[in-house]
């Protein structure tokens, strides 16, 4: 694999490992070890949760850079390339960069079957380390516990929520999936809960560890304006510290995730200004209740509770919208029903469609389980592009297409909606 490109190598990994996914550090750990020989950068930041962790390190990361910092991010899946996973102060890596990675990580593993994921976080830390960066920024994968990026002894963990996804891994209840989550946290670390209802487990696993807990609602807060146009964000005193910022502008971004992202930058010594709403307000994100030429709303969210929050955007930005169409492809593993549920008052037409991967669920089956909440209006598109083509032809000018179910998705159609022009 001496001289192979990026996409050579990508294609290689896959095969490295006979399963997808396979939690555990067993594999990763020891060459972890062998190829880090001293901490990633001389602060690390690890965020974890089901849903907004892109979105909290997005919001870190450009504080961080704010302050003429150095900051390296790794954060998965990627939308459109591979590049997007490894960024240098919000830079994507090179696939230079990556490939020199790649054949570090090959060499040193010997005979090791890593997973995509492991491999890939190998290479990723392995680009961090050489840049000698001032914070490393690394979201977790999958539950916690037996993640890849745990291996990591991080500075600050940042947990965004728990809510019931990826159950044939984690668990079936939030106790179970929260104490997968919370081992990210460490002994006399902050541990940052950017959510006010977590489960017992963990918060008792916060207490067990001994990690210095800064929770919302009680060591940080915020409070939305009463025409939800702005907020405030308040860091309480008791922790030794105390800042605030008013007026912040509401963005289509959570405001938990910012508090959170506030809250970490906060504890690493930064000055939380009136310079630093700025940032926050001009902090953005693709594809997250994103609008594009103002009729296709898109958005990555892919389990019930992160619909949920879709659904309370759509509301309160959309009310003069009098019809909605769905393009809706999602993973197989997926809660499908608790997914549409709270949008089947606010769709009229649906098309069921299936990205290309193969965790993807039928379009089908998707059908079927509309039928079975008593949609009629809806019709089966084997291909992303088609669907999205379908929605645009037959939906009214002045409605509203929304896109969503998967990253997987978005990424088939984002490119097919900018060749529409603006």
């Amino acid at each position: 694999m001496k001289n192979n490109s990026l996409e050579e190598w990508l294609n290689y990994i896959e095969r490295l490992h006979p399963k997808e996914i396979e939690l555990g550090l067993e594999r990763i750990e020891p060459l972890y070890h062998r190829i880090i020989k001293e901490p990633l950068a001389d602060k690390i930041i690890v965020v974890g949760g089901t849903n907004g962790k892109g979105t909290t390190v997005e919001y870190l990361s450009k504080l961080i850079r704010s302050d003429n910092k150095t900051v390296g991010t790794y954060t998965s899946p990627h939308l459109f390339d591979f590049n997007e996973r490894i960024r240098i102060n919000g830079e994507k890596a090179s696939n230079k960069e990556i490939v020199r990675s790649f054949r570090e990580i090959d060499k040193v593993r010997g005979s090791t079957q890593l997973t995509y994921f492991e491999f890939t976080t190998l290479v990723a830390f392995d680009l961090l380390y050489r840049k000698r960066l001032d914070v490393v920024v690394l979201e977790i994968g999958l539950g916690g516990r037996l993640d890849a990026v745990n291996v990591v002894n991080s500075d600050i963990s940042i947990l965004t929520n728990v809510e019931l996804d990826h159950q044939d891994w984690l668990g079936n209840d939030k106790e179970a999936i929260g104490l997968e989550k919370a081992a990210i946290f460490r002994n006399k670390k902050p541990a940052i809960l950017a959510h006010e209802n977590f489960p017992n487990s963990v918060l008792d696993q916060a207490n067990k560890i001994g990690a210095e807990i800064f929770r919302l609602g009680r060591e940080f807060r915020f409070e939305v304006s009463k025409d939800k146009s702005e907020w405030d964000y308040f860091l309480n005193a008791e922790k030794h510290i105390e800042s605030s910022i008013q007026n912040i502008e509401k963005s289509n971004l959570s405001i938990e995730s910012a508090s959170a992202a506030l809250t970490a930058y906060a504890l690493l010594g930064g000055e939380i200004t009136k310079e630093k709403k700025e940032v926050i307000q001009e902090t953005f994100l693709t594809c997250r209740c994103e609008l594009i030429n103002k009729r296709f709303l898109v958005d990555v969210s892919h389990n019930p509770a992160s619909i949920r929050y879709l659904v309370d955007f759509i509301k309160e930005k959309f009310k003069t919208k009098k019809f909605i169409t769905a393009v809706f492809g999602v993973m197989s593993d997926k809660d499908v029903r608790g997914m549409i549920q709270s949008l089947l008052p606010l769709v009229d037409y649906w098309y069921a469609t299936s990205p290309n991967i193969d965790r993807a669920m039928n379009p089908k089956e998707i059908i079927s389980i509309l039928e079975e909440e008593g949609i009629s209006k809806a019709e089966e598109v084997k291909r992303v592009s088609e669907a999205v083509s379908k929605a645009d032809k037959h939906s009214p000018e002045e409605g509203l297409v929304l896109i969503f179910g998967s990253f997987y998705t978005l990424s088939e159609a984002v490119p097919v909606l900018n060749s529409f022009g603006p």
